[in-house]
């Protein structure tokens, strides 16, 4: 029994849960950088939600999507759920690659203002990619676990 859908595993809404406050997250660092011009808060802030959405892809998604797997949920590759499920997958792969090389460059740099905005495009692709996995996120959750 999940937090507050009793259809959902508990798991689950710990994981969505999280997965939107860490974009809350990022939408503060996004403004520290873009109104307050408070770049290393920025990169503090860009890192702990990377250390986070790290944390719950290794401990919860992977082992869940390994899990629909296992159980026959994708086998069907025309079905809603993989549909949804891979590009999800795929997608949040590349932000996660994505937001490694960032940050990476932020403290490989030691945190040099300079050196982070040559990423700056890097940065808003990723952004607006993560929003987007994040969708699909709460899409697979709702194929999953909201009746219909």
């Amino acid at each position: 029994m999940g937090l507050f859908n009793p259809y959902a595993v508990f798991l689950a809404d710990v994981n969505l849960l999280l997965q939107v406050a860490i974009f809350a997250v990022l939408l503060v660092g996004f403004l520290l950088a873009k109104f307050r011009r408070s770049f290393m808060k920025h990169g503090v802030t860009m890192l702990t939600a990377l250390v986070l959405h790290t944390i719950l892809i290794f401990g919860v998604m992977v082992p869940s999507l390994l899990s629909m797997e296992e159980a026959g949920l994708l086998a069907n590759l025309s079905s809603s759920l993989a549909l949804f499920t891979f590009p999800h997958a795929v997608l949040g792969s590349i932000v996660e690659v994505l937001a490694i090389y960032l940050v990476g460059t932020f403290l490989f740099n030691r945190g040099d203002v300079k050196a982070c905005f040559k990423n700056k495009r890097f940065m808003q692709v990723t952004i607006v990619l993560w929003f987007l996995e994040i969708i699909l996120g709460v899409y697979i959750y709702i194929l999953l676990y909201v009746p219909i």
